[in-house]
């Protein structure tokens, strides 16, 4: 059931997605921007654990901590969350990135394609 006073948040890739769509759907929903990529492999290393099945190992990029704990803020005020990347690969690595890192449910949150 949802809850009244929380706001939907739409978590698109650039700054200027975010400023358009927030003006498309105004109040009711809450847009923020991931600025792209959140994660990447290491830069030392192989970037996968060999013993792990071969596991990539994804790591925060430093310049993104601070972002990383106000998506996380805004999903936890959130009352249904919408991961709105692009169509392409980067945009589906970008979502999946950004539901690892935020522990959504992806059965239960939702991908949109611009």
């Amino acid at each position: 059931m949802a809850v009244q006073n929380k706001k939907d948040l739409i978590i698109v890739e650039s700054p200027t997605k975010a400023k358009t769509i927030s003006k498309i759907v105004g109040d009711k929903y809450t847009v923020m921007s991931s600025q792209g990529h959140v994660c990447d492999l290491p830069k030392k290393g192989l970037g996968i654990d060999i013993k792990n099945d071969f596991k990539p190992e994804y790591i925060i990029e430093k310049d993104k901590t601070k972002l990383i704990s106000l998506l996380k803020n805004a999903v936890n005020n959130a009352n249904f969350i919408y991961l709105a990347s692009d169509d392409d690969r980067e945009g589906e690595a970008i979502a999946w990135h950004l539901a690892q890192v935020l522990d959504l449910d992806v059965e239960t949150n939702k991908r949109l394609e611009l």
